[in-house]
């Protein structure tokens, strides 16, 4: 059980391809949070395009550890969804966990097939072997095929400290319709902005 638990951790989430309106120039929450994700994502690609394996994961990943705080963990994932290495030894455990087990991955399997590219999840709600964290990945490519993905957890408080929602009142994020995360009471005099991200749409609603 316990290596199933760590190896539903590295990857989870629904997936839609979507499209957003560019987020207004005065909206500084929005505009951070676009950025967050972009700077990210780059950082992401910069490993992926060292077409790491199993063995040099890690060192592919160093600069994407260092640049990005709050890293909860990250693997490396096989063309055949299986989990070859993690980033930080401790989630050793999770390795050898075959991704196809787990049914909600089954869509993210064929779009991988379908549409190659980066994907980001929903912020994750926690638990007591979880906490609340966001996930994000990219595939690794060669010769046009997927033959991995790189995957990363970054915890949810860093991501909300990085686009000051941490002063707001309150706020909601909300994930191809449906509620990922909240605090406080927006009552109706509140903002709202929608990012155009990678394998998804969140729309953030905040009053400050």
């Amino acid at each position: 059980m316990k290596r199933i638990l760590l190896g539903v951790l590295f990857l989870f989430g629904m997936f839609s391809i979507a499209c957003a309106a560019p987020v207004p120039a005065d909206d500084a929450v929005g505009q951070k949070a676009q950025a967050y994700f972009d700077d990210v994502f780059a950082k992401l690609k910069l490993a992926a395009d060292k077409q790491p394996d199993q063995l040099t994961f890690r060192e592919a990943m160093k600069p994407v550890v260092a640049g990005v705080p709050g890293i909860f963990g990250g693997s490396f994932i096989d063309e055949k969804w299986v989990i070859r290495q993690v980033l930080f030894p401790s989630h050793f455990l999770a390795r050898g966990f075959d991704l196809k087990k787990v049914a909600p991955l089954h869509y993210f399997q064929q779009k991988l097939k379908d549409a190659p590219g980066p994907q980001l999840s929903e912020p994750a709600h926690g638990s007591i072997v979880q906490p609340r964290l966001i996930a994000m990945r990219y595939p690794v490519m060669k010769d046009g095929k997927v033959i991995g993905l790189v995957s990363m957890m970054v915890r949810t408080p860093f991501f909300i400290k990085a686009v000051g929602l941490d002063k707001a009142k309150a706020y909601k994020i909300i994930c191809l319709g449906k509620e990922a995360e909240a605090q406080g009471v927006l009552g109706a005099d509140y903002k709202e902005v929608r990012l155009s991200l990678p394998s998804t749409e969140w729309v953030i609603e905040y009053r400050m």
